[in-house]
């Protein structure tokens, strides 16, 4: 079977596990907060908890994958051991933050956006847990071993467009957040939940740019994996976006009532809030590329065998 068929299998795997284990992780939540253990997984709608097992899943799922392809060593997938990787961890998260702040500050002064009058400056810490844990798993999955076993069979551009229109595709294959009643959860409500991602597609419009948004970024993070042979500027830079984004959404709100934002300019920030929509934020994106190009030329210079 060729490799590609059995990452295909492996995301369907994957997310057929995940739907399997949420109602129980769901109700153990339940039943931790009514024994007065804990509250805390409790405070998790289950849409919440099933998206998280979904990550879970490909993140356990990953490594018996690639055993069964055959991959028996990392540098089969083009990768190195990076000597400056914490440098690029650091230069990926401040170059991707800093397109995505300063794409908020102009749609700021534009009026796009206004300041919220009681931020939630606690919920810093998880935005900060959810952009490490995203960015490490995604990389991982996308840059890492899809992007990786493209590259056996097709040129680095074809490996990058595959590897890029699954990571655009895969962000919306998301449960609706309907709100089910915690007595309403059923061993099938995973399924039900995630059979229901085209209802929770957006408009048209909202839907092309941001998948846009995504196949942008997924080019500019595989290009950053080819040329360093490593994930660790990728991992910076996608964890330097969705920092940015949820604490640009944690500061501002939109001033526009309708659902489509100020689109073309900017529009609804899609996917838990981490997918901006629109011209401006295609322009940041942009400038996040074009930055990591000045770096990979002036800055990085390993020259690992």
């Amino acid at each position: 079977m060729p490799a590609y068929l059995k990452i295909i299998i492996y995301l369907a795997v994957s997310l057929a596990a995940g739907a399997a284990v949420a109602p129980p992780v769901f109700w153990l939540g339940q039943t931790l907060a009514s024994s007065g253990i804990s509250d805390w997984l409790a405070g998790f709608p289950f849409h919440r908890v099933l998206s998280r097992c979904l990550q879970v899943s490909l993140v356990v799922l990953l490594w018996p994958t690639v055993r069964w392809i055959g991959l028996r060593r990392i540098s089969a997938l083009g990768l190195r051991p990076n000597p400056v990787f914490g440098r690029d961890i650091v230069f990926g998260v401040l170059l991707g933050a800093a397109g995505v702040f300063l794409v908020s500050i102009v749609c700021f002064v534009l009026g796009f956006f206004s300041w919220r009058d009681e931020p939630v400056l606690g919920s810093l810490g998880r935005i900060v847990l959810t952009a490490g844990a995203v960015s490490l798993v995604e990389e991982a999955v996308f840059r890492g071993v899809i992007l990786g076993i493209c590259l056996w069979n097709l040129s680095a551009r074809g490996a990058i467009a595959v590897s890029s229109v699954l990571f655009a595709v895969v962000h919306f294959l998301k449960p609706a957040k309907t709100r089910i009643a915690p007595d309403a959860v059923q061993w099938s409500s995973g399924y039900t939940e995630l059979f229901s991602f085209a209802a929770a597609l957006p408009s048209t419009g909202v839907l092309l740019f941001g998948l846009a948004s995504l196949l942008v970024a997924g080019w500019i993070l595989g290009r950053a994996t080819l040329r360093t042979h490593s994930l660790w500027l990728a991992i910076g830079l996608h964890g330097g976006w969705v920092f940015g984004v949820q604490t640009s959404n944690l500061f501002l709100r939109s001033t526009s009532s309708e659902a489509t934002g100020f689109l073309p300019w900017v529009g609804p920030s899609l996917v838990s809030g981490a997918v901006p929509t629109g011209l401006l934020p295609l322009a940041g994106l942009l400038l996040a590329g074009w930055l990591v190009s000045l770096y990979l030329k002036h800055v990085f210079r390993p020259a690992v065998a």
